[in-house]
């Protein structure tokens, strides 16, 4: 059985050499509110550092800028909301399944989770039931709990529903902790509103959509495409008629954006991803949008 964590790694360090590496871990702290005075070390300065953290002192004696480091005494709980639905089991742009994607997001920010000293959890919904996997500080886990998101996505699974994760997060996590939900590309549920308000108050919130393959274009491969949700197919003569495909692009336009002003309006952080290839330049915009807009 092939360990799905140092693919993780392995992902996010091709695609993030170490200074972006260090950024993205600077940017991750943003989303913790407050940090510990404790004094650990100095560092040389990286872009994404906080200012406030030059040691102005130790700077003018060396010549090169550097930044105070503090050691970590306060643990965050770390809670991967993720939508395991036969939504997810669909293929998304490079053809692969959008499950791996989101494996792939649950594994880079649980990673760089853990390296912030904190714990992470798991939370989805599987068979008519939810699933809450308390939040735990170890690698080992944080492999269990991806290998648990990979096994849960299935074809014969119940429809994706990210939406109705947020009742359950309200419910099931007592203490504030950072939630970050990753869901199929579904319109938000019409009385979806209170529960996402709710759960904004009351934890740290970032959602992450993982975007649905163009039914027009395909994956490129030319082979037919089945609709998850019933399997049937979906005519090629259609897909290659260019009256369709301009109304389908426009209505697909139109709806990313509607679901990007839905998330801003209502003040969460919101991502969209659609390969691979994706996952970390958008989680680092996300968290640097975050910390200079707050959300």
């Amino acid at each position: 059985m092939v360990a799905l964590l140092p693919r993780v790694k392995s992902r996010l360090f091709i695609h993030a050499n170490r200074r972006t590496t260090n950024l993205l871990e600077g940017e991750y702290a943003a989303i913790s509110a407050g940090r510990s005075l404790d004094f650990d070390d100095l560092r040389e300065y990286l872009p994404g550092d906080d200012v406030d953290d030059i040691d102005w002192n130790a700077t003018a004696r060396t010549g090169n800028p550097l930044v105070k480091r503090y050691k970590q005494t306060r643990r965050h709980d770390v809670v991967l909301a993720v939508d395991t639905g036969r939504g997810m089991a669909a293929a998304a742009q490079t053809g692969a399944p959008k499950r791996d994607i989101a494996v792939l997001i649950a594994g880079a920010l649980g990673y760089l989770s853990l390296r912030h000293g904190d714990a992470v959890g798991l939370m989805t919904q599987s068979g008519g039931r939810m699933r809450h996997r308390k939040p735990r500080a170890s690698e080992a886990y944080l492999e269990t709990l991806l290998r648990t998101v990979q096994q849960e996505t299935r074809l014969d699974s119940d429809p994706s529903d990210p939406y109705g994760l947020c009742g359950h997060l309200l419910r099931g996590i007592p203490n504030r902790s950072i939630v970050i939900i990753v869901g199929d590309d579904v319109e938000p549920a019409p009385d979806v509103d209170e529960a996402l308000r709710a759960l904004r108050e009351k934890h740290e919130l970032m959602w992450i959509t993982v975007g649905d393959l163009d039914l027009v274009k395909g994956d490129g491969s030319g082979r037919d495409l089945l609709d998850v949700e019933d399997g049937g197919p979906i005519p090629a003569v259609l897909r290659k008629d260019p009256a369709l495909a301009k109304v389908y692009a426009t209505r697909t336009s139109h709806r990313i954006a509607a679901q990007e002003a839905y998330f801003r309006s209502r003040g969460v952080s919101h991502c969209r991803v659609t390969g691979a290839d994706e996952v970390v330049p958008a989680l680092l915009r996300l968290l640097q949008r975050r910390r200079r807009a707050g959300f």
